[in-house]
């Protein structure tokens, strides 16, 4: 059983040496550069936008959490809840423990891609 088992670790080991160091990272980083051009910098140019919108509209008395009705939901409110179902708290606990545990690497690892797109 043990042997089975180091046979699988070490073709696992092979596999993810090839995806990850290779093809995957190379595929992850240029789609986000590709897509990043394609939508002409796109994450960068509607900044202002997002945040006018979203975290700045907290501060206007028309917010529909700052009035009587409370029928609907504030767009603040709308954007928390589909970040907080799409990111899921395991990513960004997992992404936390990986820059605090490793230092530079998964700094730039895990935030680079994700600023590409």
């Amino acid at each position: 059983m043990d042997n089975l088992i180091q046979k699988i670790t070490a073709v696992n080991d092979a596999v993810n040496g090839f995806v990850w160091v290779t093809i995957g990272l190379v595929l992850l980083l240029g789609t986000g550069v590709l897509m990043t051009v394609l939508t002409k910098f796109f994450q960068v140019t509607h900044f202002g936008h997002w945040m006018k919108n979203t975290i700045g509209s907290i501060f206007h008395k028309k917010v529909l959490g700052h009035t009587e009705e409370k029928e609907s939901i504030s767009r603040f409110q709308a954007l928390c809840t589909a970040l907080a179902t799409t990111v899921g708290v395991g990513n960004i606990a997992g992404t936390a423990t990986a820059i605090v545990s490793g230092g530079l690497g998964p700094s730039s690892g895990c935030g680079l891609p994700p600023s590409l797109g």
